[in-house]
């Protein structure tokens, strides 16, 4: 499925290397951990594992996000959802992971108009939160009764319901992450 969108480059924003869990025989990273070999960037870039060099997130690989979707500036970062119900006919969804100031973003105009599109057209679509440091992150279905019907009925309302949705995240109880290898643990 990896395509990137040619002229996409990461610039500033490094999220990939503090968001994401690792947990491959050769490296390891707890969630919302920030990985030991991100100063400005990656410090071994050349020699960087292989689950480095194969991940590349949403923004990276779909041309639907425009620029002003990078993670760090947007405040979501966009991950691959490849188990999916099977109602949706489609190869993945999309899990919107929040980062930065949660409630801002989903307020913002392009966002409710995403998942708008996105609940209406039937394209599978999660709402996340990364967890604090070393915990599971959570993540909760946004192809609802309750989103569909507030889509229809207009921005304001999808954006309460928006909120409520978040709100149910927010006070997740979040779990620990467990790591099933060791060796190479990369997280600070």
């Amino acid at each position: 499925m990896k395509h990137l969108v040619p002229g996409r480059t990461c610039g500033d924003c490094t999220l990939c290397c503090i968001v994401p869990v690792i947990d491959m025989p050769e490296a390891q990273k707890l969630p919302s951990s920030v990985c030991r070999h991100c100063a400005s960037g990656c410090d071994i870039y050349e020699t960087r594992p292989q689950v480095c060099r194969n991940y590349d997130c949403g923004w990276r690989q779909l041309e639907m996000f425009d620029e002003t979707w990078r993670p760090d500036l947007s405040g979501v970062f966009i991950e691959f959802e490849l188990n999916i119900p099977p109602q949706f006919k489609m190869p993945f969804g999309l899990n919107l992971v929040l980062v930065g100031n949660p409630l801002k973003t989903i307020r913002q105009q392009r966002f409710i108009d995403f998942v708008a599109a996105s609940v209406n057209n039937n394209r599978p679509l999660y709402l996340g939160l990364a967890g604090p440091k070393g915990m599971q992150a959570c993540k909760v279905p946004l192809n609802t009764t309750e989103l569909y019907d507030a889509s229809r009925r207009g921005r304001s309302e999808l954006r309460l319901a928006l909120e409520k949705t978040l709100k149910k995240l927010v006070d997740h109880t979040y779990v620990p992450q467990i790591l099933e290898h060791a060796g190479n643990d990369m997280s600070t």
